[in-house]
């Protein structure tokens, strides 16, 4: 019993020793620890300072040790340590490696890890039993340059290297380790996960989420629209929005991202008929090193793949060529990505939204779109109505835009006279509303006083103004409300033809919604 309680009270005695440099004073320490029969577990020396750390020592023993240490010739103090050197340096690198971001992975000559930090074993997923002390896997000694710089000593710098279909590409950087006769005897591997790299472009440079709050309205037919797309944001189907140049589709696109379970991922858009086909093909899919004269050192990864985990938006999706045509419905089919020049494919996991102002059902029709991606597009239509279609929204914008502009040109604006009201409202609005936007920017630019006025409004297309026909028939005799009629039937048929809306027509007339609608039945005029 009285052995056991001594074993317990036994502990290791760890003691900083600074001394004035003499020889045999680490003999003079190490024999008085001799003669007493205690055990050196450790000892260190750095200049003026001797470190010990001697084990199975009792309470007692370990004033009687200090104290004869102390009378050794030269010791000036002794201070008991929690810990030696080597193992508070080996603590401190060792938190530092665990809690970097890249993958650090240290083999010897022998393809036999010594090294593997936490994120190592995540981005290569290695199992406990292969992250130490354990022969890495024959592929990814290849795939990571390990063996390269093994046999060479070359040290390579952000290679990008493929490593499965499912991990896709990583960024190696490795460093040879020499001993010192100058021979490799191992490599530094330093790995990091390119979906890293890709979040951190993205934070980076991403601008600030758009959603449906963004998105100002007040027509119904808006209300509906709206009301539709945050239905379909929580699926993750792949959406085609249809509508004419300038009402917002990308506007709805991102919308629909930031209202998804892909909000925190990235939302890369593409024109596809601002890039010209031959390069549109390495943006979307990226390429190989070598596969092209100028093509990057290392390859590059496509938009499929920096989106990956996110949303791709593709804009005017009707001008892809046949070509790409048939490698984007491969994508879709397949959920898989390979880069030009190159044999191997990536798992992806993209949610597609696309675009168009063409229709792209005449397109088909037409046989210069691929029926089978349209289908495939198609999934969830979303039609965004132009400006024309939702005239309760006109004043609403006009204001928002001349609030933002007045704002960022400095100009002390209150407001719209009723002349220009009356003639933004009474436009066809062609461009939709990036040209309302453009108009009133130009009109901040141009007025002097406090009030947006008519002959500030610049309009590039024709005014809602109806032009009336020139000559009245007389060949056959008309009483003056027969030829009055005749007028109006004009001016009810034209106007339809411009704004093709009821409510836009009562708005330009002077007649409410009802009125436009009796009128249009009394000439029997369709609508």
């Amino acid at each position: 019993m009285q052995q056991l309680e001594e074993r317990v009270q036994e502990v290791y005695l760890r003691l900083r020793i600074p001394y004035i440099d003499r020889i045999g004073i680490v003999h003079d320490i190490s024999s008085i620890l001799s003669k007493r029969g205690t055990s050196i577990r450790s000892m260190e020396v750095e200049e003026g300072t001797v470190f010990l750390e001697c084990q199975n020592v009792n309470q007692d023993q370990r004033l009687e040790i200090i104290e004869e240490l102390s009378g050794i010739s030269g010791v000036q103090t002794i201070v008991e340590i929690p810990f030696m050197p080597s193992k508070g340096r080996a603590d401190q690198l060792d938190a530092i490696v665990s809690s970097v971001q890249d993958g650090i992975l240290v083999v010897n000559q022998d393809g036999i890890i010594t090294q593997c930090n936490p994120a190592a074993v995540r981005i290569l997923r290695l199992s406990a039993q292969q992250a130490q002390g354990q022969p890495l896997d024959p592929g990814l000694i290849k795939h990571l340059l390990i063996r390269e710089t093994l046999e060479t000593g070359c040290q390579h710098t952000n290679r990008e290297v493929f490593i499965t279909s499912d991990q896709g590409y990583c960024v190696v950087n490795t460093i040879p380790l020499r001993n010192n006769s100058g021979d490799v005897v191992g490599v530094i591997a330093v790995i990091r996960d390119t979906r890293e790299v890709r979040n951190l472009m993205r934070n980076m440079t991403t601008s600030l989420p758009m959603t449906f709050a963004d998105i100002p309205f007040i027509s119904p037919v808006m209300e509906k629209v709206v009301g539709q797309a945050r239905r379909y944001a929580t699926s993750d189907s792949t959406i085609l929005i249809n509508g004419e140049t300038g009402t917002g589709k990308e506007l709805f696109a991102r919308a629909l991202h930031s209202a998804s379970g892909r909000a925190n991922a990235a939302f890369v858009p593409i024109n596809c008929a601002a890039i010209p086909d031959t390069l549109l093909e390495s943006e979307l899919f990226g390429y190989a090193e070598g596969a092209f004269t100028g093509a990057v050192k290392g390859g590059k990864p496509g938009l499929f793949e920096l989106a990956n985990g996110g949303t791709l938006f593709l804009d005017e999706v009707g001008d892809v060529s046949a070509h790409l045509q048939v490698k984007l419905l491969r994508v879709l089919q397949e959920q898989r990505v390979r880069r030009v020049g190159s044999n191997k494919e990536v798992a992806i996991d993209v949610r597609i939204i696309a675009a168009t102002n063409r229709s792209l059902e005449k397109m088909v029709a037409e046989k210069t779109f691929r029926e089978d991606l349209f289908y495939r597009l198609n999934v969830i239509p979303l039609q965004i109505p132009p400006l024309r279609e939702r005239f309760e929204d006109i004043r609403l914008l006009s204001n928002l835009f001349l609030k933002r502009y007045a704002e960022k040109l400095q100009r002390p604006l209150k407001g719209f006279s009723p002349s220009a009201l009356q003639r933004l409202e009474s436009y066809n609005w062609p461009g939709n509303v990036r040209e309302l936007k453009n108009i009133i920017e130009r009109a901040v630019n141009l007025v002097d006083g406090e009030e947006v006025r008519s002959e500030h409004i610049f309009l590039s297309g024709p005014s809602g103004s109806i032009d009336l026909p020139t000559l009245v028939q007389f060949e056959t005799y008309q009483t003056l409300e027969e030829r009055l009629g005749e007028v109006e039937r004009i001016i009810l048929q034209q106007t339809y033809q411009r704004f093709r809306s009821s409510r836009r027509m009562g708005a330009v007339l002077g007649l409410s919604h009802t009125a436009v609608l009796k009128k249009m039945r009394k000439y029997e005029l369709p609508l």
